[in-house]
């Protein structure tokens, strides 16, 4: 199973530390720790979004526009491109929903790695573009381009509507239940799923003539006989999908106690502020 330290050390053909320390002017050791440091607070932030309906609306569509993070994601250290500081605030906005925790995370990864915040503050959207073009290879291997290219298509054709109709089918808000698009109700159930949700099952009725005549059919039709189970559901593909792609969020790497600690309470203050 993929996870973000293995994505890190694929990144530019191995050489994203390297990429990294020429940028910054550091050692290529240090930007290796500057990753290792960031990489915890990358998997929590990602996990946290995958527990909700919002943060995969996040997750996926940040997925959908990820083909220039996936492009920096294999560029093999020739250079830094131009637009790479808006696709890195898009990244960081899939993984952590609010910059307030892009900029604890980057003070606290500092301390760990021994850089200035300042420093750690401008790396950030660096690696977190070369994550989500990470994401995004792993999500087109894992059978997921059916999905992004189709959200992709509604923000070109419909703006955030069609996107947004995806997601309201999701959620069961915003629209009919005959207006309802089938892409919004698989979406719905498949991430219904994933986050443990069930849906209610009709009941049967049972007493008055009604359920006189169906027991007396079912003894006429041999209904005391055990019936074979029904077969089970067969795998979908697009749920397993999903559920690789939230394996990839792991970090990868033992994390240090402390560290872990120390973002908990980041993500711990900013969620009793909400």
């Amino acid at each position: 199973m993929v996870n973000l330290f293995e994505i890190m050390q694929a990144a530019q053909g191995g050489n994203a530390y390297n990429t990294l320390a020429q940028q910054f002017g550091i050692g290529t050791e240090q930007a290796q720790k500057a990753v290792e440091a960031v990489l915890p607070a990358m998997s929590m932030g990602l996990q946290q979004q995958a527990e909700t309906m919002e943060g995969w609306q996040k997750i996926l569509s940040s997925l959908s526009q990820g083909q220039n993070s996936a492009q920096f994601f294999d560029s093999d250290g020739d250079g830094i491109p131009d637009n790479l500081e808006d696709q890195g605030q898009n990244a960081l906005g899939a993984m952590f929903g609010a910059p307030q925790i892009s900029e604890a995370v980057a003070t606290q990864a500092a301390q760990f790695a021994g850089l200035p915040a300042t420093m750690m503050q401008q790396m950030l959207p660096m690696i977190a573009t070369m994550v989500l073009g990470g994401l995004f290879k792993g999500a087109m291997n894992n059978g997921l381009g059916g999905i992004l290219g189709q959200m992709m298509q509604g923000g070109q054709t419909g703006g955030m509507g069609n996107l947004g109709n995806i997601f309201g089918g999701m959620l069961g808000q915003g629209m009919a239940p005959q207006a309802q698009s089938p892409a919004g109700g698989m979406f719905g159930n498949i991430l219904g799923q994933m986050m443990g949700g069930q849906q209610a099952q009709p009941q049967p009725q049972a007493g008055g003539l009604g359920g006189m005549f169906g027991n007396i059919l079912g003894q006429m039709m041999g209904g005391g006989r055990p019936q074979p189970a029904p077969p089970p559901p067969a795998p979908d593909p697009v749920a397993s999908g999903l559920d690789m792609l939230k394996g990839m969020f792991e970090t990868g790497k033992e994390v240090q106690s402390t560290q872990m600690d120390a973002l908990q309470q980041i993500f711990g203050q900013f969620t009793q502020r909400k």
